[in-house]
């Protein structure tokens, strides 16, 4: 732990640049890219502190970090000595108290190309260039109590509160003056009613002396105030049949989590251009939009949402557009795989030791780090698009062929977890993707796999011809494949399976990646060319195949294969009759897959214990 290694530092009397050198800090770096030509920077000019007329970026840094000639009171009162379990947790649990006392947040501009050109600042300059507002997820929605929940009304009280402004839009300010007027108005009507109903008391006051000499006389004035109308006594409300208004709560959850969010990002805008000194650059925080969001309305928010900036934009034609980026956070695949790969930033979970007892976020730029062709690029996003696939938020995938291989699955990787290690890590128990993609396509994901530092499986088949660009063949007959992930894999425009079936596991694998064909279930014996073939074959008794040679055995499970359907063949075993063997080539890439999987550390279940503090003695999950 760093906090321990500078306390030893401090302990040993050595320097404080050295010992405020092992103190942890947060820090935030933010980019700001920029037009060199504009004659005025606004607010962004208090960060550009280069010379280089080519550089058109300026860096803002932010710090949260010990403050200057705190280190003695943050390590006052304890240990000399070694720490121990024991006065380690006193020394966290102090830290905890004195943290947010001691270490304080520091601004400073820096040139890109120099760290060590830096130009101190403030808080209130960054406040001036950057605007953020947040959308939370709306879990509160579906509040099931006995008071009414008026989420939207809030939202339309503070719209209106923008309206008011002096410096709000002169249509906006418009409506709000008329509100006013027509709460005037009442105020007219209300102020006559009162009189008229206290001359009528007067007489019973007068019964007791009152004015009487001195007293003042009694009128009334009605104040109404437009803001705590709204507050207390204006509620949304939705048309029902028959004139009858409907409570906001009446709507389902997803529209009105639809219906929120897109208020919200209206409030940020209206806010926006009310103020006088409006910010260089506004950031809008959307977490998890997808709440009570059903997988159509997901797709279609994510699409529409830079179209509503656009919308607000047409309606201010003649000023600048609204300089606005909105971040979304988001556990659906439905928005992920509808955004495009420059939008996407994949935050990973690696850990951070080799025992994994620590782990830290790793953020995967796709713009930038994906090495696809831009061809391969509109490819991906489509499938991913057509198929809503969850390959973002998998910690293993499967990439297999079709409709047999989607069907026998989950009934293969539930036998082999039942028989084969059942004391050991299981697939069913991590996070595992199935894509559908054809031997002509897996190669296409080789990269974004890689790239993700997805542990995959590409289960394909050997797909024997003839000869390059010939007629399908059996195995033992073929001089090449047709198969494009195989031919991509082993960099060989032929590839004769022949050969192919004898390659060694090493040559199969490639980093995190691993292909799977069709093999012999022992060897010398026959090869299928596809699922079925193999399937038959590794049950040859099931099958009742009397051959005895290599050659009439492959013949013999083609012909089989080829009397029944793709679909019916995988259902029939995947369902109605479980007794079979799973073909080799499927199982040891299966059992490839399931091993070396780090799950992510236990929670300690006693934070008291000073063992569960210390990250060295925290053991992960083996799922034994």
């Amino acid at each position: 732990m760093d906090f321990c290694k500078a306390l030893e530092a401090s302990n040993e009397g050595k320097e404080e640049q050295e010992v405020r050198a092992l103190l942890p800090y947060i820090e935030l770096r933010l980019f700001f890219k920029y037009n060199p030509s504009q004659p005025d920077f606004g607010p962004l000019s208090e960060f550009i502190i280069d010379l280089d007329m080519k550089c058109q970026e300026a860096l803002v840094v932010m710090r949260f970090a010990l403050e200057d000639g705190a280190i003695d009171r943050l390590f006052h009162g304890h240990t000399t000595e070694e720490l121990t379990d024991i006065n380690r947790a006193a020394f966290f649990r102090d830290l905890g108290e004195r943290i947010p006392k001691l270490y304080t947040i520091n601004v400073w501009g820096e040139d890109p190309n120099d760290v060590e050109n830096r130009k101190n600042s403030s808080q209130a300059a960054v406040k001036s260039l950057l605007n953020t507002g947040f959308i939370n997820a709306q879990r509160g929605l579906d509040d099931i109590t006995t008071r009414e929940s008026n989420v939207l009304t809030k939202i339309l009280e503070s719209l209106l509160s923008m309206a008011s402004m002096e410096t709000a839009d002169a249509e906006e300010r418009e409506i709000a003056t008329q509100l006013e007027e027509a709460v005037r108005a009442i105020q007219l009507n209300i102020d006559g009613d009162f009189r008229n109903q206290l001359v009528r008391l007067l007489p019973t006051l007068e019964a007791f002396g009152y004015p009487g000499l001195g007293g003042p006389e009694l009128t009334t004035e009605t104040i109404l105030d437009v803001q705590r109308l709204l507050t207390d006594h204006t509620k949304v409300r939705y048309k029902g049949h028959s004139g009858v208004l409907l409570p906001e709560t009446y709507n389902g959850l997803g529209m009105r989590n639809l219906i929120f969010i897109l208020l919200q990002i209206i409030s940020f805008y209206r806010e926006y251009r009310a103020q006088p000194q409006a910010a260089g650059v506004q950031l809008i925080f959307i977490e998890e939009p997808e709440a009570h969001l059903h997988p159509q309305m997901q797709e279609v928010f994510i699409r529409q949402v830079g179209a509503i900036v656009d919308r607000l934009n047409k309606e201010h034609k003649q000023e600048p557009p609204w300089p606005v980026q909105i971040i979304v956070s988001t556990h659906s695949s439905h928005i992920a795989n509808e955004a495009s790969f420059e939008a996407v930033r994949y935050f990973l979970p690696v850990p951070a030791n080799k025992e994994a007892t620590v782990w830290k976020t790793k953020i995967k730029d796709l713009r930038k780090g994906l090495a696809n062709t831009p061809e391969d690029k509109k490819f991906l996003h489509q499938y991913l698009t057509l198929t809503r696939c969850d390959l973002f938020f998998a910690d293993k995938a499967v990439l297999i062929e079709g409709t047999s291989e989607r069907l026998l699955l989950p009934a293969i990787v539930q036998k082999l977890d039942a028989d084969a290690y059942p004391n050991s890590t299981q697939l069913r128990s991590q996070y595992m993707t199935v894509m559908e993609v054809g031997g002509a396509y897996a190669h296409k994901f080789l990269d974004l796999l890689e790239f993700l530092e997805l542990q995959s499986l590409i289960i394909t088949d050997l797909d024997p011809v003839e000869k390059v660009g010939g007629k399908k063949c059996l195995v033992h007959q073929a001089k090449a494949t047709s198969n494009a992930c195989i031919k991509h894999w082993f960099n060989d425009s032929e590839c004769i399976p022949t050969d192919l079936i004898t390659k060694s596991e090493e040559t199969r694998i490639k980093g995190r990646l691993r292909i799977a064909y069709q093999c012999p279930e022992v060897v010398n014996g026959p090869c299928g060319r596809t699922l079925e073939d193999a399937f038959i074959l590794a049950n040859a008794g099931k099958f009742s195949l009397i051959s005895t040679s290599r050659e009439e055995l492959e013949q013999d499970a083609r012909d089989n294969a080829e009397e029944n359907k793709k679909s019916e063949f995988a259902l029939k075993y995947a369902i109605d009759d479980l007794e079979w063997k799973t073909p080799k080539y499927i199982a040891e890439g299966l059992k490839w897959l399931a091993t070396n999987y780090v799950a992510p550390p236990e929670l300690p279940q006693n934070l008291e214990d000073p063992s569960a503090c210390d990250p060295d003695k925290m053991a992960p999950d083996t799922h034994e």
